[in-house]
């Protein structure tokens, strides 16, 4: 069995205590790096994904819920819900 950081349990604490509502609040507790490395990818990839969540696969993002020991529906709904914060500070051009 692989070990894992031990700052996953603090993220599944902190998202049971509602300190962690969308998916960029997991990294207040856990460096991007360590979880991109975990999941097999570059940190300048991650990092690309991180700028557009909706470009993490499904399987990507449930594997990084098992890390955290989060169910499918809770790491989903973070996810979501980082989504829906970045959707609403996207600006739209006006059509001529």
């Amino acid at each position: 069995m692989i070990k894992r950081d031990e700052r996953y349990t603090i993220v599944r604490t902190m998202y049971e205590a509602g300190h962690v509502a969308s998916f960029n609040d997991i990294f207040k507790y856990i460096p991007k790096t360590v979880v991109a490395n975990d999941l097999g990818k570059k940190v300048d990839r991650f990092n690309k994904l991180m700028e557009k969540v909706e470009r993490f696969t499904l399987e990507e993002i449930y594997m990084i819920g098992n890390f955290l020991g989060l169910a499918e529906e809770q790491i989903y709904n973070l996810v979501r819900a980082e989504y829906l914060n970045t959707k609403g500070k996207i600006k739209k051009t006006k059509k001529s």
